[in-house]
């Protein structure tokens, strides 16, 4: 006989399948055993535990199921230049029924396998459009996405960004600041050098203003338009002694004045300061000061030190053994020592041509003042009728000695750089050497053509020395020279073994005002409280031709000058007045003019 459990009924799973034999006659129906996880329906009735089944029961049998999940997260960053995507994966699970083999009792078994999610492009790009992007979408990166891991961010659209613009910048072609260049290949340096004051000239660039360049706008990946960042632009504005002017697209700050260029950064207003004014002494420290402007030192000028300006000069202390030289005036508040102070354009090379002239110009005078009688007695002589001392006067050897002397004057002039004249009158004095050479010509005919020739050049030097406007104003000076322009005005003490030079005027308008030792020479007018002492070096005082001196008080061994003539004193004398009186030398006093031989 068979045994029991061949009797019996049996149920398996096979291929996620249940099937169920039914039991033979005396056998137990086979039963079923649900899962926690699984809905189990026997003849549409869910069992929540162990069930008899026969094969005419409907057995159905729910797996749950979870789904594969895709996240996309779609942003618009950096200012809306680009859209950014994240995508996030969750992966499903699929449930099946364990293959069992037939029996009596089926416990089931439930197995579970992993879903892959796959991101789909469309989906992505349909994300990307909800956010607004419809500019720069990149479809190979959206294409891609099927292989990008979880969570991966990637750049889905890029903008177009604004085309940058360009600065606007100011060069400056000068320094604003004391410079000091210390060179590095030279084995001496002159520490009085290395250092430079801002300057500019006239009608020099000071800096020039590249304007800004917009740029270009840009577009969002949202279609909205990104503005161009605006260029900066920088303040540029003309102050006093500046003028702009616009050249090949640019403007360029000119000065109109010289001086010290400032530059206000806040403001930005560019300007020229006809006045450079340096706090404290010039020395060592500080340095030469040159400038094409006017110059005011708050101090004093030491040893070895140069102040130096096209413009005019102020100085509130000292100058000692130093050099100062001006084209405008100068003014110096404190005593001066071993110095040299130049006021106005330098005439050195004008003063001595002056001097040329006048030599040359004597001897034709020389020459010239006995031509009349000369002739004369020469008609005499040819009609046999001469007289008393016509023999003399035709000696030839004295024309002969004019003319020499006539010659080395000239000889001297045309050694100068005669250049310096203007090309016209340069020319004409170069011709004196021919005119003074010509065949066939008598000595007179000669010194009249020298006598033109050098007319327009007296003119020159005449308006040279005459168009000085510069002074020189100080209280005391002291082993010094001092020269200027115009006038030379000295407000105390006086000074002492100085060499004085004026285009126009010395003057002295303090206490004692005296001027003794050395030379004062001005061309018009020496006017002075005292003049010369006791016991001390000649003191001269010079003036030109149309010039007069005025002194209350001469001491002795003071030297008058006026044109060629002079007086030495050999007393003192007072309210002295010296100046030419029909071609001759006059000295007037207190006690009446004196003698001058």
């Amino acid at each position: 006989m068979p045994g029991e459990a061949e009797l019996n009924g049996t149920v398996w799973v096979k291929d996620g399948k249940i099937f169920v034999s039914d039991p033979k006659p005396g056998g137990k129906p086979a039963s079923i055993v649900p899962h926690k996880e699984v809905e189990v329906f026997v003849s549409g009735k869910r069992i929540s535990s162990e069930e008899s089944i026969t094969s005419s029961n409907k057995i159905e049998v729910r797996l749950p199921i979870r789904e594969p999940h895709v996240n996309y997260h779609v942003e618009i960053a950096k200012g809306g230049l680009e859209a950014v995507a994240r995508i996030e994966l969750e992966d499903g699970l699929r449930y099946y029924l364990v293959d069992k083999p037939p029996a009596q009792r089926l416990e089931l078994e439930v197995g579970t396998e992993p879903v892959k999610a796959v991101p789909e492009p469309q989906k992505l790009l349909e994300a990307i459009r909800a956010v607004g992007v419809e500019f720069g979408i990149d479809m190979e990166a959206v294409e891609s996405c099927r292989e990008r891991p979880g969570r991966h961010v990637f750049v889905v659209a890029r903008g177009k960004p604004p085309e940058p613009g360009k600065d606007g910048k100011i060069d400056f072609l000068v320094p604003l600041e004391r410079v000091v260049d210390l060179p590095a290949d030279v084995l001496q340096v002159d520490f009085r050098e290395i250092a430079k004051v801002p300057d500019v000239k006239q009608g020099q660039v000071i800096a020039v203003k590249t304007h800004p360049v917009p740029g270009s706008p840009g577009k969002a990946v949202n279609g909205a338009v990104i503005q161009a960042q605006r260029p900066k632009d920088p303040k540029f504005r003309a102050g006093k002694g500046v003028e702009f002017q616009e050249r090949d697209g640019k403007t360029v700050a000119v000065a109109t004045v010289s001086g010290c260029p400032v530059f206000n950064e806040d403001s930005g207003t560019i300007s020229v300061d006809p006045v450079y004014t340096h706090r404290g002494d010039v020395d060592m420290a500080s340095g030469n000061i040159r400038s094409s402007g006017s110059v005011c030192i708050l101090g004093q000028v030491t040893e070895g030190m140069k102040v130096e300006s096209e413009g005019n000069q102020e100085i509130s202390g000292a100058v000692t053994e130093a050099m100062v030289r001006a084209g405008g005036s100068v003014r110096i508040n404190g005593n001066v020592f071993k110095s040299t102070v130049v006021a106005g354009k330098d005439t050195t090379w004008v003063t001595k041509m002056d001097e040329l002239l006048r030599a040359v110009e004597e001897r034709l005078e020389a020459i010239l003042s006995i031509e009349g009688i000369y002739r004369e007695a020469l008609e005499r002589k040819r009609a046999r009728s001469p007289e008393p001392g016509d023999d003399t006067i035709l000696d030839e050897l004295a024309q002969i000695e004019r003319f020499r002397n006539l010659a080395v004057a000239l000889s001297n002039l045309l050694k100068e750089n005669v250049a310096n004249f203007p090309e016209d009158i340069a020319a004409q004095v170069r011709a004196t050497r021919e005119m003074l050479m010509s065949a066939g010509a008598d000595v007179f005919e000669r010194a009249h053509g020298v006598s033109k020739l050098i007319q327009d050049a007296r003119l020159y030097v005449d308006s040279e020395l005459m168009g000085g406007k510069s002074d020189v104003i100080l209280p005391y000076a002291q082993n010094s020279t001092i020269e200027a322009s115009r006038d030379i005005t000295i407000t105390g003490q006086g000074a002492f073994y100085c060499v004085l030079r004026a285009g126009r005027a010395v003057k002295t308008s303090g206490s004692p005002g005296l001027i003794r030792g050395g030379e004062a020479r001005a061309r018009e007018l020496i006017q002075v409280n005292a003049a010369g002492g006791q016991g001390v070096a000649p003191t001269v005082l010079a003036v030109g031709l149309e010039g007069k001196i005025l002194v209350n008080t001469v001491y002795p061994n003071t030297i008058l000058s006026v044109g060629p003539q002079s007086y030495r004193t050999e007393d003192t004398y007072r309210n002295v007045k010296a100046s030419m009186v029909d071609g001759r030398l006059v000295v007037d006093t207190a006690v009446g003019p004196l003698r001058v031989d």
